[in-house]
């Protein structure tokens, strides 16, 4: 939302498409010509994701766009080919691997795997969020070196995601909290393993379940799964928000075991931009943000005992060393990850790509 809001102040017009879901309204409530796009998300067959490219076609043949962004792994690879066949420029910006590399049949991660490589080739670059994705990909001849570009993280609004509090919190009932999307490759299992150990050593801890339930995600965890958890008094589920603020706010650690292909965890930048002590994997998406000891901890994924170590030291700590890990991941997020050092990335590139300067009210070229 930040990039977009500055390209329009800048004087571009924002075409944004998307499948439909909350978000969708703030968009158009903003002022962005919104577009809702059909993606099966989870699926591998050929036919819905043929109505995905006929669906892009359509709409790129029809708008008078000079530059396109894809985002995801399908509107990376069938958005890449449309932009192609219709010669407009994009780029793709891989946000994570996900489940690309896991498909269980082969000829599905045969096929998915040769798209990309196409795709690749017909972008004008691809981002990467984190060296080792970009690793990857190069070391697999997805994409060639050249062409494979780093931009470190999304980014994070830090004058929205501030500190509320300048004092340690002192309290015995310590707040842990897991905010994100409730899949089990987010670590779940663990989360909910470590909160029944911890709670019987320390009652009084608190463990706190936030996020969007996708029934759609083969590897969602299910409502009855959460309801039994909360019958059981392990974890408590606080439903989903548009805003997490207030929660990260109350909580004196964020707990996040991810052990999914993360590009780079958007909750973790969130929380360390709020000053909030973070416990997470030594995992790709998860290390590049948190340093252990420094501005958080480090436990080993899928390893519920280590998590639980870890639980166990944080609460070990005294309340000044739990505040001084919060503070140190606010330095960090404000040094490498400002969402202004990633705008500045893009107009860049997009200067660079439609030969401006530097855009204005007068020149009106549409980003799209």
């Amino acid at each position: 939302m930040g990039l977009i809001r500055r390209l329009k102040e800048l004087g571009y017009e924002v075409l944004v498409i998307a499948p439909k879901d909350s978000f969708s309204t703030k968009l158009i409530s903003e002022g962005f010509s919104y577009i809702n796009l059909y993606v099966d998300n989870y699926g591998t067959s050929i036919f819905k994701d043929f109505k995905t490219l006929r669906q892009l076609h359509k709409i790129y043949r029809k708008n008078k766009i000079d530059l396109i962004f894809h985002y995801t792994i399908k509107p990376n690879i069938y958005g890449s080919l449309v932009a192609a066949w219709c010669k407009i420029p994009s780029i793709a910006v891989t946000t994570g691997l996900g489940r690309l590399f896991v498909y269980k049949n082969p000829l599905v991660k045969f096929v998915a795997t040769n798209f990309y490589r196409l795709a690749a080739y017909l972008s004008k670059e691809v981002w990467f969020l984190n060296k080792s994705d970009q690793a990857v990909f190069i070391e697999k001849k997805i994409v060639a070196p050249e062409k494979a570009f780093l931009l470190n993280s999304e980014g994070v609004n830090i004058q929205w995601f501030k500190p509320k509090r300048n004092q340690p919190r002192n309290t015995h009932k310590i707040k842990f909290l897991f905010a994100g999307r409730i899949i089990w490759d987010k670590g779940l299992a663990a989360f909910a393993e470590a909160a029944k150990a911890i709670k019987e050593s320390h009652p009084e801890a608190i463990f706190q379940l936030l996020g969007f339930v996708d029934e759609s995600n083969p590897n969602a965890v299910s409502i009855d799964q959460i309801e039994r958890w909360q019958k059981e008094k392990i974890i408590n589920y606080l439903g989903e928000t548009s805003d997490v603020r207030p929660f990260l706010e109350e909580a004196d650690c964020l707990v996040f075991p991810s052990f999914y292909k993360e590009g780079i965890s958007r909750i973790l930048l969130e929380a360390s931009s709020m000053a909030i002590p973070i416990i997470t994997t030594n995992h790709v998406g998860c290390k590049e943000i948190v340093e252990d000891g420094f501005n958080g901890l480090l436990c080993e994924p899928q390893h519920s005992a280590d998590l639980i170590r870890k639980i166990q030291q944080f609460l070990s700590m005294p309340h000044s060393a739990r505040h001084q890990l919060g503070l140190n991941g606010r330095k960090k997020v404000i040094n490498e990850f400002d969402e202004e050092l990633v705008i500045k990335q893009y107009l860049e590139v997009i200067g660079k790509l439609l030969r401006i300067k530097q855009p204005s009210k007068e020149d009106q070229r549409s980003i799209k």
